[in-house]
């Protein structure tokens, strides 16, 4: 197993491991979502998000990301909180592989935009 894919069997990673995986997403697969409110998100992200699923909606958005229960989705939020929901929300609605970015964009060092 490379870095890479032992990261992505962990159920969290914190900034360094994300920017990590951001470096190497052409020779790894997985989902980036953010689970902070749209008005959060305008204001800063973390570059490579795929999906913005707000966790005061994600019941209605979770649908999204159906076709991905299979790959590693990364969730994550302003500290980790919100991110840790819905990783367990994500986990009972049937996807394998769910990992929770730890302290979230506040403790992620890589590109913001």
């Amino acid at each position: 197993m490379n870095k890479a894919e032992e990261l992505l069997d962990k159920n969290e990673i914190n900034g360094e491991e994300l920017e990590y995986l951001l470096s190497e997403r052409k020779s790894v697969e997985f989902i980036l979502i953010d689970v902070r409110e749209e008005y959060e998100y305008n204001e800063k992200r973390i570059l490579g998000v795929d999906y913005l699923i707000p966790l005061s909606d994600f019941f209605n958005k979770a649908k999204e990301i159906e076709m991905y229960k299979s790959k590693p989705i990364i969730a994550q939020c302003k500290l980790g909180g919100r991110s840790a929901q819905a990783q367990r929300q994500l986990r009972l609605m049937g996807f394998d592989k769910v990992i929770n970015l730890s302290g979230g964009i506040s403790n992620y060092k890589g590109e913001i935009i």
